[in-house]
């Protein structure tokens, strides 16, 4: 990233003075703590929020996990502050996703070599990128090294793992809390086992497609269970004006027939042109498919989690498939 190697070394520089002085950053009080409560409290840091939910799941109140990003921040354009690289090379256990997204987490690690990381890409089976039927192709896609979607967390099989898989690691990492670690994280991950058993009796025989007014970064998703869709952009897509032929080909899959699944769909805190365009021509409804991927700041506040999110998920396609 453009700043990352000048915020580093402004940040080691600081990081040495600070050491020179006698300061703890255990003594900071960060987060408006006394520092007494969680002085002796593991701190882990996630980028994401799905990165988040997972490690609260897991780590319970054993450690101090904190989310990177604020609520509906986006991920694709981030850059950190000192502050966020300072955080990170004072906790005890960084969790981020891996991919594109994610390039400027490998300079900050090489300035803190000894942070414990758990990388969610590499508990799970990885896809290549789509671009499926229709989809508008994006002047800056195939340009970057990585060819694999990165939303890895979509698919509840994929979650499932990761918060196994995150377990294992926390229990490694700190064997004072193994036992309770372990247990949590087969709590949850049995939680989303269920869900993904719900998911799969609702699509069974499920051959209509899903159009997505949209960006699509619900691959691993749709491939878990089978499902067809037509999207305007890919994942990563960046919602640029979409081309007349974009346009037309979504709103014929819509209104040509009953081989389409009857909503116009959207990602969540998405600007949502296209979808209300494409609502309003075909006389169909716009319908959020949450993708755990940002959240927004009331349902942050509101205690929401990766499964409460995707249970919404399930209650608005049973509306839709079932009602």
């Amino acid at each position: 990233m453009r700043n990352i190697k000048r915020i580093i070394a402004a940040v080691i520089a600081a990081t040495m003075v600070a050491a020179l002085c006698g300061c703890s950053a255990g003594n900071s009080g960060n987060s408006g703590d006394s520092g007494s409560n969680n002085a002796d409290k593991p701190v882990v840091i996630a980028t994401i929020f799905p990165a988040y939910d997972f490690a609260r799941q897991v780590f319970g109140d054993t450690a101090e996990v904190k989310m990177l990003l604020k609520p509906g921040q986006e991920s694709h354009s981030y850059d950190p502050s000192a502050k966020d690289i300072v955080e990170i090379s004072g906790c005890d256990l960084f969790i981020y996703n891996g991919g594109e997204s994610d390039e400027w987490v490998e300079s900050v690690l090489k300035s803190a070599p000894d942070v414990a990381t758990f990388r969610m890409t590499e508990a799970v089976t990885l896809l290549d990128e789509e671009l499926s039927e229709g989809m508008q192709e994006q002047e800056e896609h195939g340009a970057h090294e990585e060819e694999y979607d990165e939303h890895v967390w979509t698919s509840p099989k994929n979650a499932s793992a990761i918060v196994r898989a995150l377990g294992n690691t926390a229990a490694e990492l700190f064997p004072e809390n193994s036992a309770e670690l372990q247990e949590n994280a087969g709590a949850y991950a049995s939680q989303i086992d269920e869900l993904d058993g719900s998911f799969a009796q609702l699509f069974e025989g499920e051959d209509r497609y899903f159009v997505f007014g949209d960006r699509f970064p619900l691959l691993y998703f749709f491939k878990e269970y089978g499902l067809n869709y037509y999207a305007a952009f890919p994942g990563c897509g960046s919602e640029t004006e979409p081309s007349a032929q974009t346009m037309t080909f979504l709103l014929e899959k819509l209104t040509g027939g009953t081989d389409v699944v009857p909503a116009v769909f959207c990602i969540e805190l998405s600007a949502r042109r296209l979808a209300d365009v494409l609502a309003q021509d075909s006389g169909l409804e716009v319908r959020e498919f949450h993708t755990c991927h940002k959240i927004s700041a009331d349902d942050f506040a509101a205690g929401e989690t990766w499964l409460s999110l995707m249970q919404r998920n399930y209650d608005t396609l049973f509306e839709l498939l079932k009602g």
